[in-house]
């Protein structure tokens, strides 16, 4: 008998942390892409009758990093006699398949139909004859697993047929890439956003595939490397719709949009929505080529473009070449960040740890000039992952290569195997450091005094993010605001905790949030002091100080490494004269600054002037040169913030005491202190 009614259900799975529980989170960041265009196209099936008449669909979506799976209550409808039951994983990563597996086993335990797609599934597909291990354990428990993409013409609607019949199939293998011109437009759904913390925020494809040949890429092999799209004038349509919604906001998941055959159509029709009175703004994934599209940065501008995320993955020629990467060009960066700061648009790169020829060393370096000469406002940084369904694991499988067991790992966060120039632990302690190098204070307000007024306060809580996942040690494209854990759901592998263990794990996570918070308030107050007033003289002359200061660190660094001491006092001496330049120039020139901080100045400019005189009367030595960096630091940098915006000193002097007093309370050295903070 056929059934009158068939529930889909559609679940993004999480994964596990290194503790063995479900990363879920109070609110998300970034909605999943995959969920909503899944709804949407099974609703165009049924819209468009190619379920045939009789059978009343209902879809659901579930996303398992901000909602708990009720696995007992979705099963229920599975005993109806006239109800068919369908649960698909959608978007599902290699590092998702440890708790794909088994959320799937539970459903099947429960007999429920199961079907499960996305990267890892396609790429293994793609790149092997037979399927692994983890895949056949999945069918040989019953569940179904899809290659390609839903899109394709009769694939969605062919599974469908086959769960009212009751007939899955085990593999469902899409050959071919589907043209998405008629694709439907992907709709958020409004209470599936209420669990991200912008709820006014969607993402949106407008295009699949990419041109390049990385070889650490999976797009290409999965979703080709002919560039595919949508239609234009219906994702014009949807995003009026969307405005009418409330939603203004966009993540353009293209994984390359500038190389989307249609990006000048969508630019042109956002520009012409925005100029009705429709304030769109968007973020975008480009490569580090795209500013030399003629009129591309121009038109990204006009429609709305606030960020653009560029895969620059190293500044290191010899690993883009190593890799396939050669699209991008090393030398050109800094131009291309400046193209794009031009056209009023941060730059968020993309930056992979861990290519071959890095080492720990090296990547110091490069993070460095990533900071310094390069000058990006924000980089994610990864861990070089084999991922399946990319060229370099298809290799590495071939050729015998020992790789990480737990897929749980591949989600480039961890040492998955053997890197050639760095020992076990060093990889991810140069990951790390290059988390907390980059999202340092001194970085975070580098950027800020270079950053324009218009992304200012999208920088600032940007930065705040950034620096709260890094205190974390979790990936802020990957995590959410306020951890929720679930007691019973915890990986197999790990005995389950007792309540009064489990309430002290949330109470310590609940004391780190919270000191967390307390601490980020105090820190970004003072980087506000240091960046709010760009157009000011005094934070004019600081923002010149720092670049001429982290220009003088990159110079001595590479001058220590070819051992030039020459080239270091030189560029030290340099900074020693542009100080005391500046601040004459200031103290001369702005008599709004007031008689006192005027005479303030001029003493600081001969003070500079005078230690300039006595470090080129000393003979050139490494430990003079790191002498003068002190004193820059402290003496004119440092100096100058405390001289010329007072208040900072003040905070400065807080921040000193209230960490004092922290130390003594861990310590048991209260009585001990100075009761006055000043």
């Amino acid at each position: 008998m056929k059934p009158e009614k068939l529930r889909v259900v559609y679940i993004l799975p999480s994964t596990y942390d290194d503790d063995g529980y479900v990363l879920r989170y109070w609110r998300g960041i970034l909605p999943s892409n995959t969920l909503c265009v899944l709804k949407s196209l099974t609703e165009g099936v049924v819209q468009a009758g190619e379920l045939g008449d009789g059978v009343d669909v209902t879809v659901e979506v579930y996303d398992d990093t901000v909602q708990k799976i009720p696995v007992g209550r979705i099963a229920k409808a599975n005993g109806r006699a006239d109800t068919r039951l369908l649960v698909g994983f959608v978007g599902v990563q290699s590092n998702h398949f440890a708790r794909v597996t088994d959320l799937a086993l539970a459903f099947r335990e429960l007999d429920v139909p199961v079907v499960i797609g996305g990267f890892h599934v396609s790429g293994i597909l793609a790149m092997f004859d037979t399927p692994t291990p983890e895949v056949q354990r999945l069918l040989d428990h019953g569940v179904s697993v899809v290659k390609g993409e839903a899109e394709a013409p009769g694939a969605l609607a062919g599974i469908l047929r086959d769960a009212i019949d009751g007939c899955l199939q085990p593999i469902y293998d899409i050959q071919n890439p589907p043209d998405l011109g008629f694709a439907p437009l992907p709709k958020p759904d409004p209470d599936y956003l209420k669990h991200f913390k912008a709820g006014r925020m969607s993402t949106l494809d407008t295009s699949r595939g990419c041109p390049f040949n990385c070889s650490f890429c999976t797009i290409i092999n999965v979703q080709g490397r002919k560039m595919r799209s949508r239609s234009a004038e219906c994702i014009l349509k949807g995003i009026e719709e969307n405005y009418a919604r409330g939603i203004d906001f966009y993540f353009f998941t293209d994984d390359n949009f500038s190389r989307s055959p249609i990006w000048e159509e969508v630019l042109d029709g956002i520009g012409g929505l925005r100029k009705r009175g429709m304030d769109i703004h968007f973020m975008m994934q480009v490569d580090t080529r795209a500013h030399k599209i003629p009129r591309f940065i121009d038109k990204a501008q006009r429609a709305g473009c606030y960020m653009a995320f560029i895969g620059m993955e190293s500044v290191n020629p010899d690993n883009l070449e190593a890799m396939g990467k050669v699209q991008n060009d090393v030398d050109d960066y800094p131009e291309m960040v400046e193209a794009w700061h031009r056209a009023k648009v941060l730059v968020h790169v993309g930056y992979i740890i861990g290519m071959p020829y890095d080492t720990r060393e090296s990547v110091r370096r490069d993070v460095e000039a990533l900071m310094n000469k390069v000058k990006v406002d924000e980089a994610s940084f990864f861990m070089l992952t084999p991922l399946p369904g990319s060229r370099d694991h298809q290799q590495m499988v071939l050729n015998g290569v020992p790789l990480d067991a737990d897929l749980n790992n591949f989600d480039s966060l961890h040492e998955t195997y053997r890197h050639p120039r760095m020992a076990p632990g060093e990889w991810s302690a140069a990951f790390t450091e290059a988390w907390e190098t980059f999202y340092d204070k001194e970085n975070m307000v580098n950027v800020m005094l270079r950053t324009c007024r218009e992304r200012y306060w999208h920088m600032l809580w940007t930065f705040m993010w950034y620096r709260y996942s890094t205190l974390n040690h979790s990936h802020p494209m990957f995590t959410g605001l306020i951890r929720k854990r679930e007691r019973k759901a915890r990986r197999a592998p790990f005995p389950r905790e007792g309540r009064l263990r489990y309430a002290w794990r949330r109470v310590k996570d609940f004391s780190w949030e919270v000191s967390t918070i307390v601490r980020l308030f105090f820190e970004f107050q003072e980087i506000w002091l240091l960046t709010r007033k760009p157009d000011d003289p005094r934070w004019a002359t600081l923002a010149d100080l720092r670049d001429k200061w982290a220009e003088v660190q990159r110079r001595v660094r590479e001058s220590d490494l070819r051992g030039r001491c020459d080239e270091a006092a030189q560029a030290t001496r340099e900074m020693l004269s542009a100080a005391a330049e500046r601040f004459r120039q200031l103290s001369d020139a702005s008599r709004s600054l007031g008689g006192g901080l005027r005479r303030r100045l001029r003493r600081k400019a001969q003070e500079a002037e005078a230690y300039l005189r006595s470090f080129e009367t000393q003979r050139q030595s490494w430990h003079q040169i790191v002498q003068a960096e002190r004193y820059i630091r402290d003496g004119l940098v440092a100096g100058y913030e405390e001289l010329a915006i007072r208040y900072v000193a003040k905070r400065r002097q807080f921040n000193a005491y209230r960490t004092d007093v922290i130390q003594r309370l861990k310590t048991g050295r209260l009585l001990t202190m100075n009761v006055s903070p000043m």
